[in-house]
């Protein structure tokens, strides 16, 4: 696998661990098409004379993940700069109104694979920090050939809720 390749994967797996480790489902869409994680809750519900049912929701959300490491971003105080292909910018301004918009996920790693990852006897430990984006409501798509610069605020850092946070901002229950 390419520096790159390596890299997208295991940025994927960061954002699928967060929806994992709190029951939520986790599927990767091929071809993808701009979205690289759809992320579900799974519903329980009573059924007579048996335990529980499951059903998967009808609210998904999607997620483009990118992956990067700390020299290609811009680190300040209060915000992360961060160079996206203008077509995925694009995509991301396409779904911003909708119902479920469309997500980016950046994971800085600390450094290149294999040294941003150890693991010892308990566990496995990926150095690399992880931020959400949605371009300004109203913003329009970029006529740049290349790139666009987004600015992410260090507030939208991924945490261990992220996943779940995000269902419930949205106004959906997960």
């Amino acid at each position: 696998m390419t520096d790159k390749q390596i890299k997208e994967a295991m940025s994927r797996e960061f954002l699928r661990i967060l929806a994992l480790g709190h029951g939520f489902k986790v599927i990767e869409p091929s071809p993808d098409h701009g979205v690289d994680l759809v992320i579900y809750p799974v519903l329980q519900h009573p059924v007579h004379g048996a335990k529980s049912r499951y059903l998967d929701s009808q609210h998904k959300l999607d997620f483009q993940v990118k992956a990067t490491t700390l020299s290609a971003v811009i680190d300040t105080d209060d915000f992360i700069k961060f160079d996206l292909e203008v077509k995925n910018y694009n995509d991301l301004v396409f779904r911003r109104n909708d119902m479920l918009p469309l997500h980016l996920v950046v994971v800085v790693l600390d450094s290149a694979p294999p040294l941003c990852f150890d693991v010892d006897e308990r566990k496995l430990c990926l150095a690399c920090t992880g931020y959400w984006f949605l371009p300004e409501k109203g913003a329009r798509t970029s006529l740049n050939i290349r790139q666009v610069r987004i600015t992410i605020p260090k507030t939208n850092r991924l945490e261990s809720e992220f996943v779940r946070d995000r269902f419930a901002q949205l106004g959906l229950s997960s």
